[in-house]
């Protein structure tokens, strides 16, 4: 992990997962979606500490399209419900 934008990211998610557990604990309301957002920034920051690059650049393809995809998803839910869930 020579790349310093790799050691970034590491550096990110761990400000991140830090951040959703303090306000999960502050707010227990949502304490529920900070874990499971914890394990799966977790689970994303691993894909910099593999070793093989095709393998990095593989996660990286696949997370960045499930984003634009959940993105996109997101927006179809908001346009065809009105702007909301309730």
């Amino acid at each position: 992990m020579k790349n310093p934008i790799f050691k970034g990211i590491l550096v990110a998610a761990v400000f991140y997962i830090v951040l959703m557990i303090i306000e999960g604990a502050l707010h227990p309301a949502i304490l529920p979606a900070a874990a499971v957002g914890s394990v799966i920034l977790c689970f994303l920051a691993t894909v910099f500490l593999w070793e093989n690059e095709h393998a990095v650049h593989k996660g990286e393809v696949i997370i960045l399209w499930t984003m634009v995809l959940l993105f996109a998803a997101y927006g179809l839910v908001f346009f065809f419900l009105g702007g909301g869930f309730a």
